[in-house]
């Protein structure tokens, strides 16, 4: 019997089609896993001088997903706590907080602005196509 090829290849599309469909189900939980794993090792980074600790609360907080009920948690508290700091009176205290919640606003106002382009942006790739 002769092979054509055509038997590989319909092997090989079978193959791959369950390997993304593995992967499919894998990456939720590899992503949480890598997530909260960047997380640890920014909250070590913060304190020690080697890692770059803010770098990986940004990768880990992304991996992980801001709708995680913990970093919603910790997000509206440490919002809550820039509000509570700017509110001080202190010569020194008060303007920092002030400061630190106006850098806080304008980068969710940043966030907010990428957010609504990025939708826009697929909404009019999908009408074109």
């Amino acid at each position: 019997m002769d092979h054509t090829g055509l038997e590989h290849v319909q092997g090989s599309h079978g193959v791959r089609r369950r390997l993304a469909i593995a992967w499919r189900l894998v990456w939720p939980v590899f992503r949480q896993v890598l997530g909260w794993l960047f997380i640890l090792l920014g909250l070590v980074g913060l304190v020690l001088p080697v890692l770059q600790g803010v770098i990986f609360l940004v990768i880990g907080i992304a991996l992980v997903g801001r709708r995680h009920p913990l970093i919603r948690y910790v997000s509206v508290y440490f919002k809550l706590f820039l509000r509570r700091w700017a509110a001080v009176q202190t010569p020194v205290i008060g303007p920092l907080g002030r400061m630190a919640l106006r850098g806080q606003q304008e980068v969710s106002r940043q966030r907010r602005r990428l957010h609504f382009w990025w939708i826009e942006r697929q909404h009019r790739t999908r009408q074109e196509a």
